[in-house]
């Protein structure tokens, strides 16, 4: 059986936090194999759909965006249109179920910055697809632990997110999965996907540390975000309080 090397939570530089040009990341696949990238910009499919209208064949494009609620961030994929930031998760979710999109829950339990979902995960149950069990931007485990956790307790469907910002890597995670084509097909594949997990690194968090110091400073950040038009609600370098081990 033929199984697709499938990437997801890859950001471009169509989000502000991301160096990676579309030019970039179609090299990249190409070079490392792999057969399907889930493009998940921070408020805006800008990016996905150029990647979408420029892979070669053989190359599936999934064209999400990962959109910041007034809870935390939630993923849709197979959108066909951009999702308004700034509303309740229950909102932002039904808004992606409304274009026939799966709803994903990334790093719901993240506690360094304020992205995560955490206690607010609970209150839309009904209205999740997918969980991201394992996400390598995490540099302490129990994040992810308890993510797995999550999943497990409530029989959700579990991927893993490369969460890449910066160049040279894309493939810190993935998963092998069977054909898939549309949400439908995607979510059955997922159920039976092989999941390569694994973490950025240490170098990529020290890159990711320099960029945070530079946009504190409101100093340049060479080309992240270089084609960024769009300003989040909540953006990522607004830390939260040092995690405790749970």
């Amino acid at each position: 059986m033929h199984l697709l090397k499938t990437v997801f939570h890859i950001h471009t530089d169509y989000s502000d936090d991301s160096d990676n040009t579309i030019e970039h990341l179609l090299d990249a696949a190409g070079r490392l194999g792999v057969h399907a990238l889930a493009v998940t910009d921070h408020d805006t499919i800008d990016g996905a759909r150029q990647l979408a209208a420029r892979a070669p064949r053989g190359l599936k494009v999934i064209v999400g965006q990962e959109i910041s609620t007034a809870g935390g961030h939630l993923i849709g994929l197979f959108l066909r249109e951009p999702i308004a930031p700034g509303l309740s998760p229950r909102a932002t979710a039904r808004d992606i179920r409304r274009q026939g999109g799966l709803v994903v829950a990334p790093h719901p339990f993240n506690t360094i910055f304020s992205c995560g979902l955490r206690e607010a995960v609970y209150d839309i149950l009904d209205l999740i697809d997918i969980v991201e069990i394992s996400n390598a931007q995490n540099l302490l485990p129990w994040p992810n632990r308890r993510s797995q956790r999550f999943a497990a307790q409530y029989s959700f469907p579990a991927i893993v997110g490369s969460d890449t910002h910066h160049r040279d890597s894309l493939c810190s995670c993935y998963q092998l999965m069977p054909l898939f084509d549309g949400p439908a097909a995607f979510l059955a594949s997922l159920g039976r996907a092989v999941l390569a997990t694994g973490r950025h690194p240490l170098g990529y968090f020290a890159r990711s540390a320099l960029v945070i110091a530079r946009s504190r400073l409101g100093l340049p950040t060479a080309d992240y975000g270089r084609n960024c038009t769009t300003s989040r609600t909540s953006h990522p370098l607004q830390p939260s309080p040092v995690p405790t081990a749970e």
